[in-house]
């Protein structure tokens, strides 16, 4: 487990994540940041240089991704159907 800080950097600067969040796993990182990006990208216009910038409690990055990049792996995988054979 660990608390992640989801900071934004546009050719601007650095929008700084204040609270965090604690997830469990890397699993979970990924999927919350595919989420993020989806809902940031959603409440926002995107510009073409955002991107998540994630560090951990100490101030570690663990993960850079474009913001757009991300939002689209999260149309994908709500796109697909889930059925008892597999992922279709």
């Amino acid at each position: 487990m660990g608390i992640y800080y989801f900071h934004i950097r546009d050719e601007f600067g650095l929008i700084e994540d204040q609270d965090g969040i604690e997830l469990p796993d890397r699993v979970a990182l990924l999927m919350e940041v595919i989420q993020s990006a989806d809902e940031f990208a959603r409440e926002t216009t995107v510009q073409p240089k955002m991107r998540f910038e994630v560090t951990d409690a100490d101030g570690r990055t663990v993960l850079v991704t474009p913001v757009q990049q991300s939002a689209e792996i999260w149309d994908l995988l709500a796109s697909m159907s889930v059925t008892t054979g597999g992922v279709h």
